[in-house]
């Protein structure tokens, strides 16, 4: 028997029934009278997700997530509508065009047959995969590291081969052969199973160690593996077996190598094949001395002549180890080291036959978040290595490699370059072209983060894809020419290659760098976004050049995919419809809603947006998003709360469920709900003025917003969170025009946070934030101290006259705490009102959902007690006692 909804028997009557009017209310009676939203409604709202569309187009799935988490998946028919909905379910996939699974909690796995509603439940299933195509699913009934119990069905779910203590498997990236290994009457197996025809044989077994680290050759024609003998003393031998002769060879690192400097091989490395299949790639580390004990009392040695902060190099040291990358050809035996101490970072051009390495340090200390570094090419075959790069940024938006050669492609003094290591030339592939491939030209100050990138090549290999600031560029590897594919610029939409298109057609490398290609002889999905006034879309670029639209307006659309029948599934949105769902089976045919989510909120009053526009001191045109309070009256006077973090206004299009969980306390449905307006503007900001800049652009965009007559010029509010905190921490220090302000994890002190180490993975002192990045002060403080001190915060305490809420997590890894504590006893040292929210346990944004509802609601309550005279809160007025 088929129902709407199969859900566990164990969930309430009543949420099942909520669920069914969720569904159902588009069709129910005539429209409600609409009411205001409560808090107590905020539970109904969830998040909408795409997850697939079937090969033929023909059936859709997608998620409603909740906080109450009853996610929901749904699988839809694109034509009859028929909808079957799942409590509870994940990881599910569409294989072929009539069946899809999925996992449901209690360890089931459940095979929905489209067609007919028929589904199948098999116990005992804690994950599962497809292969060849799906006409087989292979489960497991323990989770990743556990041995497990493996079962090879059938696309019906029915059992025809099973394996017991399963360690480890990987399936070749076509799906077509299994990689395994397990334990069978006290012996070690390693063994592939070819699933057409189907067959499984044993490659290497023993009766001692385990077998791990399973890897294949991209093109699945050899596969490599480890053997550890001895887990105490991690005596290892490295596998590599070729499938075409069925040859397996070994290499006993023990006796080959011995053990100088006490190293081994990685127990944790991920071993690589190259291309050619001649090379196998894995880490060597120094073993740690069980001897030595770490202790805390024993000195450290900052040397003011070190390059690498002695706090990130023990940090290194304690967690990763000394590592190198290491080289065994197995047809010969020959082993080497590719890296070393001086040169200790490596990249593999794609072809692996050479490794680029350099020392992330090399130069000392730079203000920069990527260093500039020397890259020096290693021909790995020769075992010989040149200097190719000098004072190079490296910055992996900077460099990228051809995936079907050794090429490597660079961005050096305001240019795209090849270099190729076979004729050792240099080709500069953009020098004719004029266009910025960088920010550096843009009207805002820019910062380091500057290349706008490579997304990739083309498969043939003699194209490079490249974006500037609008468009997308092929150009020839050999510099013959440089081509533009789209007309961006012109319509100020920015062009860029849709992320769907990145899935079927990426190779990962060593060191899990994307390396894309796209067959420029096929449609390709691109993205737009109007950055005069943020409408958004998708559009298909053909082989010609030309650009066909496949949606656009002014919403926001995301998470495009396309079936084999060229079908797109996608999701749109604006501020005041909550997301739904389109199909679109041919570029010139009409979009179909398959879906809208939270279906309740026409039962209620809602806010809606609007793009206003203001000039900067400089006179270039400027844009803020302004959210409009829920049934509003024309005749009242309303207050506005402004949100303010660099550009912010493309936030415009984009639905906020209402909800107490917040991770920074603020939620713009919310404030609409609660009778606020709210104002997102962008800053453009001038080189050494972060904080002038900031200040001058959000006057000017709250002076255009109260013309409307309904906004009250006395009750306006700010808050900012991290680099916003800090904007709103130095504004209300220049002026009087908000009523009362929250500042979040912000900083307050410019010259202390100079000097600070920051924790945010890995220990960097904060100096590059300021003479590179997003502060924008260009110089060092001993270059500009004028600077640092006319936008400190804290220098300007003193004519702070604005009510400051401030909060931060006491475990900030970004900006410390006491930036936070440093404001407040400035602020009470001044006697001017502030109050600080300390959260022991969080982070540089709240994770804790008692914390989130906790700042959330105090945040509210200030802005009320502020804005709208509710003088209710007590820890306001009277403070709250331990």
């Amino acid at each position: 028997m088929t129902n709407l909804f199969l859900i566990k028997r164990s969930i309430n009557v009543s949420i099942l029934n909520w669920l069914l009017l969720l569904l159902t209310c588009p069709f129910m009676g005539q429209a409600q009278q609409k009411k205001q939203l409560q808090e107590s409604d905020y539970i109904k709202w969830g998040t909408l997700n795409v997850k697939a569309l079937s090969d033929d187009a023909n059936w859709v799935s997608y998620q409603m997530s909740y906080e109450n988490h009853l996610d929901t998946l749904f699988v839809q028919n694109t034509y009859t509508n028929k909808t079957f909905a799942f409590v509870g379910a994940q990881d599910a996939h569409f294989t072929g065009k009539n069946t899809f699974t999925f996992l449901q909690p209690e360890s089931r796995l459940k095979i929905l047959t489209l067609k007919t509603g028929k589904l199948k439940t098999f116990e005992n299933v804690k994950r599962y995969e497809h292969a060849l195509d799906g006409k087989y699913i292979l489960t497991f009934d323990q989770d990743y590291a556990k041995k497990s119990l493996l079962k090879i069905r059938n696309d019906k779910g029915d059992i025809i081969d099973s394996l017991a203590n399963i360690s480890e498997y990987r399936l070749s990236s076509s799906k077509k052969a299994l990689l395994y290994t397990s334990t069978v009457k006290k012996q070690i197996e390693v063994g592939i199973i070819h699933f057409q025809p189907y067959s499984r044989s044993i490659i290497s077994k023993d009766s001692i160690g385990k077998f791990c680290n399973l890897v294949w050759q991209n093109n699945a024609e050899s596969i490599a593996f480890l053997h550890e003998t001895d887990s105490v003393s991690k005596v290892i031998d490295l596998n590599y077996f070729r499938i075409t002769d069925k040859k397996l060879f070994s290499f006993d690192y023990t006796s080959q190598i011995g053990t100088p400097e006490n190293r081994t091989v990685f127990e944790n490395t991920s071993l690589s094949i190259s291309p050619d299949g001649k090379k196998v790639f894995f880490m060597e580390i120094q073993k740690k001395d069980s001897k030595r004990k770490k202790d805390s009392k024993t000195v450290e040695v900052w040397n003011g002549n070190d390059k690498w902060l002695f706090i990130d190099k023990q940090r290194i040291e304690s967690k990763m180890g000394n590592r190198n990358l290491a080289l065994w050809y197995p047809e010969t035996n020959r082993y080497s080291i590719i890296n070393n101490d001086e040169l200790s970072n490596f990249i593999l051009t794609s072809k692996q036959d050479y490794a680029v390495l350099y020392d992330q340090n090399a130069y000392g200390l730079q203000s920069k978040y990527y260093d500039e570094v020397d890259y020096y090419l290693k021909d790995l075959k020769n075992d010989t290595q040149n200097l190719i790069l000098k004072k190079q940024s490296c910055d992996p938006n900077q460099i990228g490699f051809d995936p079907l050669s050794n090429k490597i492609l660079y961005y050096k003094e305001k240019n795209w370059w090849i270099y190729n290591p076979l004729q050792n030339t240099y080709i500069n592939l953009t020098d004719k072209i004029t266009t910025s491939w960088d920010n550096n030209t843009e009207p805002s100050a820019p910062h380091q983060f500057m290349a706008y990138g490579n997304p990739g090549w083309s498969s043939d290999g003699n194209n490079v894809l490249l974006y500037d600031a609008y468009d997308i560029w092929l150009s020839a590897i050999d510099g013959s020419k440089c081509i533009r594919l789209t007309r961006g610029r012109e319509q100020n939409i920015i062009y860029r290659i849709a992320s769907c298109e990145f899935n079927n057609s990426s190779l990962i490398s060593y060191n899990e760098r994307l390396q894309a290609s796209f067959d420029m002889s096929k449609d390709l999905i691109l993205s737009l976004e109007n950055t005069e006034n943020h409408s958004t879309g998708y559009c298909l670029l053909n082989p010609d050049s030309d650009v066909k639209l496949i949606d656009y307006g002014s919403y926001d659309v995301s998470e495009i995919q396309r079936s084999t029948n060229n079908s797109y599934l996608y999701k749109k949105q604006t501020y005041d419809q909550s997301p739904w769902l389109e199909i679109k089976r041919k570029t010139d045919g009409k979009p179909a809603v398959l879906f809208a989510s939270n279906k309740q909120q026409k039962n209620y009053f809602f806010g809606k947006s609007e793009l206003l526009y203001y000039k900067s001191l400089r006179g270039e045109k400027l844009k803020a998003a302004l959210f409009f309070p829920a049934d509003i009256d024309p005749l009242k006077k309303y207050p506005m709360v402004v949100y303010i973090y660099d550009n912010m206004s493309d936030e415009i299009h984009k639905y906020v469920n209402p909800s107490l969980q917040n991770s920074e306390g603020f939620n713009i449905t919310n404030y609409t709900l609660n009778g606020y307006f709210v104002l997102l503007p962008d800053i453009q900001y001038e080189l050494g003025k972060p904080g002038m800049s900031a200040l001058a652009c959000v006057t000017t965009a709250v002076e255009t917003a109260t013309e409307k007559k309904y906004i009250d010029k006395s009750k306006i509010g700010l808050f900012g969170h991290s680099f916003g905190g800090y904007e709103c921490n130095f504004i209300i220090s220049q002026s009087n025009l908000f009523a009362a302000a929250v500042s979040g994890a912000g900083v307050s002190d410019v010259i202390g946070a100079y000097f600070n180490i920051s924790r945010n993975g890995i220990f960097q002192s904060d100096m590059w934030r300021y003479e590179s990045q997003q502060w924008r002060i260009g110089k060092s403080l001993y270059d500009d101290k004028e600077s640092y001190s006319r936008n400190s915060p804290i220098l300007n305490a003193q004519n702070v006259k604005t009510p400051l809420l401030l909060w931060t997590g006491k475990n900030d890894r970004i900006i410390p705490w006491n930036q936070s504590v440093s404001y407040y006893l400035a602020l009470r040292k001044l006697r001017t009102k502030s109050i600080m929210l300390v959260y022991p346990s969080e982070d540089h944004s709240l994770e804790n959902p008692d914390n989130q509802i906790d700042l959330t609601n105090r945040m509210m309550q200030w802005f009320d007690y502020f804005l709208k005279d509710d003088l209710r809160p007590t820890w306001i007025t009277k403070g709250v006692s331990l």
